[in-house]
């Protein structure tokens, strides 16, 4: 059984190791930023840094947990290894889960069933190529809600270890951090328990102790991100340009806007949910198959299915409720239910096997996964934002060559790799605290290009001239132009001569 255990564990490697096979020069957004806070904690010899890089930020107030540990690391292993570290979070996830499901069942068919789930996950597939604290995050708030269950099934101690893990949670990652609220909330009140009231209190001191007071700083922040969400929600993934009032078209909508009018693209942001973890609606469905059927659930088993339920809930109300959407993107949180559902379908295996419509769903699911990787690899393969491509790489290369000066991106995405490899400041923020710095270029553009350069002093224009229309590119002020594949650098004059122009 060992062996399984391990072939499961080889398997899901194998699967999270094909996005890197498809983005060698590097993938994702994130983890330019946390390779560069962590060079710069190392260089400054203080935490948390200052990223003066990041011309739009105030101050780096982010969870500050899994930088500081990334810090800790001896950096030869974090330079080699850094792209690699979400998937070492997320394969001690699969651990976990796979003794979690040995230790309430006794069987380790329950540990390879749900390995084998949580393996064939595709958010974890496609999230996980790129360094971050997600994956940190929800190791930890499933070892909290691990320590609940176990506290409620008669375990001693259980709820002091929740409290100290939940800490760890809020000190970690933000989006993780409502999720736990959320659960401990519906869990407090569906089961009349008291007791998860006091949990999110206690870790909320637990964290302040273990930061020694910096948690206070990461609570102003993550209600500055809130603040800055909740009035520009409207406006994820649009394009800043072709959607800015200064130079796109009323009315328009990029194809890659999130919230786009429509019944068709309300529609599409439920396939996000479901396609990145087809197994959260299947598993519920099941449990509601074999209830139908007569089985009946341990206490385990509705744990299970009631965390499951929690996480589903909280993905589809992010998605569906306008007020709620500040709280990141709904689909993301499937990255936490992946545990649950992988758990409820582990232990419900033996059930399962002997219901025919049970078996028809999971099949379908299985199916349902391969299709949503196919078609991220597919677009993988051809995408500008999410990884770097030959050109880009070209591109960056260039700018390191040029003088110091300021950079510009379109699309936005690429500032922080700009900023990481290239060692020059970026126009950009959106990390920590300072989101009103950002509200004039971002998610739209919401002034004059000449006037943000003029302001941010900036020397270059890195742009896929496909990403803006003609009006903005007829709009910038005198430039020499590189043309680097698809992508060119615009260089600028100094601030003084645009001073002369106006």
């Amino acid at each position: 059984m060992l062996l399984s255990m391990l072939l499961v564990v080889v398997f899901a490697l194998v699967l999270r190791l094909l996005p890197m096979r498809l983005a060698p020069h590097g993938g994702g957004v994130d983890q330019w930023f946390w390779r560069a806070y962590v060079e710069e904690t190392r260089r400054q010899g203080e935490f948390p840094p200052r990223l003066a890089q990041f011309r739009l930020d105030e101050a780096q107030w982010y969870p500050p947990l899994f930088p500081w540990l990334l810090a800790k690391l001896p950096r030869v292993v974090f330079e080699r290894y850094a792209g690699q570290m979400a998937i070492l979070l997320d394969l001690l996830r699969l651990l976990l889960l796979m003794v979690a499901g040995y230790v309430l069942a006794g069987d380790w068919a329950v540990a390879a069933v749900a390995g084998l789930v949580y393996a064939l996950t595709p958010v974890l597939i496609t999230y996980n190529m790129q360094l971050n604290p997600r994956g940190l995050g929800a190791l930890f708030l499933d070892a909290v809600l691990l320590f609940t269950a176990a506290a409620l099934l008669g375990e001693e101690g259980g709820w002091w270890f929740a409290v100290i893990v939940g800490g760890l949670v809020l000190l970690t990652h933000k989006m993780t951090t409502q999720l736990f609220v959320f659960t401990a909330l519906v869990a407090g009140v569906a089961l009349l328990e008291v007791r998860f009231l006091l949990l999110l209190v206690l870790s909320g001191v637990a964290a302040l102790l273990l930061s020694a007071g910096f948690y206070r700083f990461v609570f102003l922040a993550h209600v500055d991100i809130l603040h800055f969400w909740f009035a520009n929600w409207r406006w994820t993934g649009a394009n800043p340009v072709l959607e800015s009032p200064v130079y796109g078209e009323p009315g328009f909508e990029s194809s890659s806007k999130f919230y786009r009018k429509g019944l068709r693209a309300a529609f599409r942001r439920l396939m996000f949910v479901v396609g990145f973890n087809p197994w959260m609606p299947s598993v519920l469905l099941v449990g509601l198959v074999l209830w139908l059927e007569g089985h009946l659930f341990g206490h385990a088993q509705l744990l299970a299915f009631g965390w499951l339920a929690c996480s589903f809930a909280f993905a589809l109300m992010t998605t569906l409720l306008p007020p709620l959407r500040c709280l990141g993107q709904g689909y993301l949180y499937g990255y936490n239910g992946s545990f649950p559902a992988a758990l409820a379908l582990g232990l419900s295996w033996q059930a399962v096997a002997s219901s025919w419509v049970a078996l028809l769903i999971c099949i379908a699911t299985v199916i349902a996964c391969g299709v949503a990787l196919a078609a991220f690899f597919r677009t993988l393969r051809s995408s500008r934002t999410l990884k770097v491509d030959e050109d880009l790489d070209q591109a960056i290369r260039r700018l390191a060559e040029l003088p110091e000066g300021t950079v510009m991106c379109l699309p936005q995405h690429w500032h922080d790799v700009v900023a990481f490899r290239t060692g020059k400041a970026v126009a950009f923020g959106g990390h920590g605290y300072g989101f009103r710095l950002l509200q004039p270029v971002f998610p739209r553009l919401l002034v004059p290009v000449g006037q943000l350069i003029r302001e941010q002093n900036v020397a270059y224009l890195l742009v896929w001239p496909a990403y803006v229309n003609k009006r903005f590119l007829d709009d910038l002020p005198p430039s020499e132009v590189e043309q680097c594949g698809e992508y060119c650098i615009y260089r600028f004059q100094c601030r003084q001569e645009f001073g002369d122009e106006t």
